[in-house]
């Protein structure tokens, strides 16, 4: 048996912001992109590991950027998060396009992103390993 893919969705700036998030085992792979011309962006891929503080876990992230994207600003936050959070390893494939965005919509875009990882966090940390 197939564990479920969790879904989400949120509108910023006029456009649909898609997410699926996938177990994949103890792991996870996250999707978020735009329903309007959605793309391949970034990908970031975190490991977690004992934090360097010596205190709880952390993650260490890598990333593959596109020429000229900001996708990484949300893959390698989503991905660390995730990772860190369930002690796994976690990808994350950010895609999101809209057109002519201001400064004040790519900050709006981040806080949706931020309030998306929060519930994908409370999610997750309701399954277990």
């Amino acid at each position: 048996m197939t564990d479920p893919i969790i879904r989400y969705e949120r509108t910023v700036c006029g456009v649909a912001l898609l997410c699926d998030v996938v177990p994949m085992g103890r792991d996870y792979t996250i999707c978020i992109r735009s329903d309007s011309g959605g793309h391949i962006g970034s990908a970031a891929m975190a490991v977690a590991r004992p934090s360097l503080t010596g205190e709880g876990v952390s993650a260490t992230t890598s990333v593959l950027n596109c020429l000229g994207h900001k996708d990484d600003a949300v893959a390698c936050r989503l991905a660390a998060a995730v990772a860190a959070a369930k002690g796994c390893t976690a990808v994350c494939i950010c895609g999101i396009h809209i057109d002519a965005l201001t400064p004040e919509g790519i900050q709006a875009v981040l806080d949706v992103c931020r309030e998306l990882e929060e519930e994908i966090l409370r999610e997750i940390q309701g399954t277990s390993d």
